[in-house]
């Protein structure tokens, strides 16, 4: 039973990370993708510890999906 929940909830991560790719909220999608990244670097190493992640990581998209980050990318450009 665990399989399936986690399964459903790392397919429900790629399709929002694909969701956000093609509204071109490339900004919000790096930004998800890289939260499950290192979360997973963080609790990985163990099944509970990557299980902890995904749920986190599918937390964080859902809320990232109804407020998108406001990230300006103004600051990088040379003057």
């Amino acid at each position: 039973m665990e399989f399936l929940i986690i399964g459903v909830v790392v397919a429900f991560n790629m399709l929002v990370i694909y969701i956000k790719v093609k509204a071109k909220r490339f900004a919000d999608a790096v930004l998800d993708f890289l939260m499950l990244l290192i979360l997973s670097f963080i609790f990985g190493g163990t099944y509970s510890g990557l299980v902890v992640a995904t749920v986190a990581s599918f937390i964080i998209s859902i809320y990232l999906f109804i407020s998108p980050p406001k990230i300006n990318f103004s600051m990088f450009k040379p003057p």
